[in-house]
Parts: structure tokens; C-alpha cells; sequence
């Protein structure tokens, strides 16, 4: 009896280190919501400049290059940090934050909706990175 007790405890001290060994910490949330607000800020600008003509040429380079003095200089900075890739799909595009380190998408986001549309870093379980057409809602149906 007192070995299965002292297993169960076992696991569920092990089971709450590894789970808070997976979330964010109170710091990466806020670094994640600067990073959220950017993408959001950003296209604002994009869209201010093409309007709903986004050139097929249009890079993640091209969009930093775009927004660098049009956004506050904490979000250009919080966008820095980040490899960002530009997808143009005529008159909006795609827009996708990679971590330089493990090469995974923490963020996308449609520039025809008013806020990033996948938060994935916060909730990886529910993206499929594989597939992010999947949640493009401004494709013609």
C-alpha cells in the first residue's frame, strides 16, 4: 500500500513539472502579446500602403522594411527577433513569425482580419501548421 501511495505521488509531482516545464512563463506571455499586437499594427500599415493590391514580389524583408519606421519601436523590435515570412495571395497575404532556433511557426496571420489569426504558440494543440490554408477566411468560397 505505502509503495503504490509513494508512486502515485511520484507521478504527480512529475506530471505537474513536465506541464509547467511546457507552458509560458508570465514573461513570454507578454513578449508573445508585443509580438500579437505588432503582426496586428503591422498590417494596418501593409494594407495602408497597397490597400487591397498586394504586390506578388511582397517578402518578409519587404515587410520589415515596409513597417520599420510606421510602428511603435517595440514592435519592430519584437518583430526583429523573429525570422518573418511574407506569402502574397493577391489582395492580402499571408504572414508567418518563425522561431530562428527550432525553425517552427509561434505565429500566423491572414492581413484581411483585424487580429492574428493563429496564435500558435499559445495553443499549439490547436493549429496544424501542415495545413494553415485551412484557416484562411479570406479566400473566395
Amino acid at each position: 500500500m505505502k509503495k503504490q501511495i509513494y508512486a502515485i505521488i511520484i507521478l504527480v509531482v512529475f506530471a505537474f513539472s513536465t506541464s509547467s516545464c511546457l507552458a509560458l512563463s508570465e514573461e513570454q506571455r507578454r513578449e508573445y502579446g508585443i509580438l500579437s499586437s505588432a503582426v496586428t499594427f503591422s498590417s494596418d500599415k501593409v494594407i495602408g500602403e497597397y490597400g487591397n493590391a498586394i504586390p506578388d514580389d511582397f517578402s518578409g524583408d519587404k515587410f520589415m522594411e515596409l513597417v520599420r519606421d510606421k510602428i511603435p519601436e517595440d514592435y519592430y523590435k519584437a518583430l526583429k527577433k523573429y525570422s518573418v515570412d511574407v506569402k502574397p495571395k493577391g489582395t492580402y497575404y499571408l504572414l508567418l513569425v518563425i522561431d530562428p532556433k527550432s525553425k517552427s511557426i509561434m505565429l500566423f496571420d491572414y492581413s484581411c482580419t483585424p487580429k492574428a489569426d493563429g496564435p500558435v504558440l499559445l495553443d499549439p494543440e490547436k493549429y496544424d501548421v501542415n495545413d494553415i490554408d485551412k484557416y484562411d477566411e479570406c479566400k473566395p468560397r
